[in-house]
């Protein structure tokens, strides 16, 4: 009798046991999930930095590393942000490894590492890391960075990231108006200028006014080169600004309209442009043209958007 009691006694226990561990997990499951993710970015937001590690480190929630490595890296500190970057990556994200890979190599910290790094992700499954991978791998190449220089290996990384990247086909166009590792050919590269120009990339819109105007590829026409430096002009992209100053002070392509052009120099000043020429064709206007000019004058500001290659070549880390 007393040995079947303590039977059912040690089953009890057992069960008891397992129910003690059931409950628990039950509430670490829910504990889990009282933080959601939109919480931590909270906490990361509000930059409650030490809140947002220990959430990380209780939870274990591998997502979580790599937003901390954004957050440490927009707040200028890169040694935490690689520290993070790492965690994440071993967990294998592919994003850390590559904006990891971006770090190293924009801040000249591990030309090695970095270009290791990309290697790797030449061959990931997804395209568009493989192809900011082939177009970091042109660079190396094309410089010779810390690898042996081989133009003809930067220009077949550029072209198949192209297939996929536009900042890789934008950079397309430079290696075939210099021939880095292929045939020069303007007038391709025109075209390509022309796809960019025509989808509304601000610097591309003023780069094919400038090939139209030197004839890189394509026929001299100063009244077309008008339309696209406008275009351009519109989104407060000083070259274009400046150029058009030039154009109408000079009647290049236009009727020649001082107000027009005293216009957009003090747009173009306003943002940064200095050129000591047109200060002293500027000069020579009269008093009453610069006037009318001045009340038409607006506080432009430069609009980077995703139409900028600006924006495009901005690295990956950092939007």
């Amino acid at each position: 009798m007393v040995r079947k009691f303590r039977k059912i006694n040690r089953a009890f226990s057992s069960k008891k046991t397992l129910l003690i561990i059931g409950i628990c997990l039950l509430c670490f499951s829910r504990a889990s999930a009282d933080l959601t993710n939109d919480e931590f970015k909270i906490l990361l937001n509000n930059n409650e930095i030490d809140k947002a590690i220990k959430s990380y480190e209780t939870y274990g929630n591998n997502e979580w590393a790599y937003w901390l490595a954004k957050k440490f890296i927009s707040n200028g500190d890169t040694v935490s942000a690689i520290e993070w970057y790492e965690i994440s990556m071993n967990t294998g994200d592919q994003n850390s490894k590559f904006e990891l890979a971006e770090i190293l190599f924009h801040y000249k910290i591990d030309f090695d590492k970095s270009y290791d790094y990309f290697s790797e992700l030449k061959n990931s499954n997804e395209n568009l890391l493989s192809s900011y991978a082939k177009y970091y791998l042109s660079i190396y190449h094309r410089y010779g960075i810390n690898v042996s220089r081989n133009e003809t290996v930067a220009y077949d990384y550029i072209s198949e990231a192209s297939e996929e990247l536009d900042l890789a086909r934008y950079s397309l166009i430079e290696y075939k108006i210099n021939g880095v590792g292929t045939k020069i050919d303007k007038k391709n590269a025109a075209l390509l200028m022309f796809e960019f120009a025509d989808k509304g990339y601000t610097e591309a819109e003023y780069d094919y006014a400038i090939m139209i105007l030197n004839e890189v590829g394509i026929k001299k026409d100063e009244k077309i080169a008008i339309i696209w430096l406008e275009r351009s002009a519109q989104k407060a992209y000083p070259p274009a600004l400046q150029q058009l100053a030039i154009m109408y002070y000079y009647g290049m392509g236009t009727i020649k309209n001082d107000i027009k052009a005293y216009e957009y120099y003090l747009l173009a000043k306003q943002l940064g442009v200095i050129d000591v020429e047109l200060d002293m064709n500027m000069s020579t206007l009269s008093s009453a043209d610069r006037r009318m000019a001045s009340e038409k004058f607006e506080n432009f500001r430069p609009r980077m958007n995703e139409y900028s290659i600006t924006y495009l070549r901005m690295p990956k880390f950092m939007k």
